[in-house]
C-alpha cells in the first residue's frame, strides 16, 4: 500500500508541470490595448476557410466576414454584424448602402508580430473627424 502510495504521488507530482497553452494552428488573434478613449479590441483570424471576427468586448459586438492577404497587407471584407441588446442577440448582414467604421473593408499592414490599421476612413468619416496621423496598433497576442 505504501509503494502505491509513493507511485500516485510521483504521478500527481509530475503531472502538475506548467503548460503552455496554445490555440489552434489555424487560429491567429491580434489585441488592440485600451488607449485613453480608444477602446480595447480583438482581431481574430480563422484559417479554412479564411473568416475573421472583430471582436470588441466593451461594446459586445462582433463583425464577421472574409479575410485574405496580399503581399504585407491583410484585407478584410465585413459581411455580418452581431451584438448583444437587452439580452437578446441581433445578427445583421452588411450591405453595400451600410455606411459605417466597422462595415467598410479594413486594410492591415503586417510588420512583424503586428497589424497596423491603414484603412482609409474618409469614405465613411467627415474629413474633420478623420485622423490620419493616428495608425492603430494590434498586436499577436498567440504564438505558434
Amino acid at each position: 500500500m505504501k509503494k502505491a502510495g509513493i507511485i500516485f504521488y510521483c504521478i500527481l507530482l509530475f503531472s502538475c508541470t506548467t503548460q503552455n497553452t496554445t490555440l489552434s494552428p489555424f487560429v491567429t488573434i491580434y489585441k488592440r490595448d485600451w488607449v485613453g478613449n480608444i477602446l480595447p479590441e480583438y482581431i481574430i483570424l480563422r484559417r479554412q476557410p479564411n473568416v475573421f471576427e472583430i471582436y470588441a468586448p466593451i461594446i459586445y459586438g462582433s463583425t464577421v466576414g472574409e479575410w485574405t492577404i496580399n503581399n504585407d497587407t491583410l484585407f478584410l471584407f465585413p459581411k455580418y454584424e452581431y451584438f448583444s441588446r437587452n439580452s437578446e442577440l441581433k445578427f445583421l448582414k452588411i450591405s453595400i448602402q451600410d455606411t459605417s467604421i466597422t462595415t467598410v473593408p479594413h486594410q492591415y499592414l503586417i510588420q512583424n508580430d503586428c497589424l497596423i490599421d491603414i484603412t482609409d476612413y474618409s469614405i465613411v468619416l467627415p474629413e474633420l473627424f478623420n485622423n490620419k496621423e493616428y495608425k492603430a496598433l494590434y498586436r499577436r497576442v498567440n504564438k505558434q
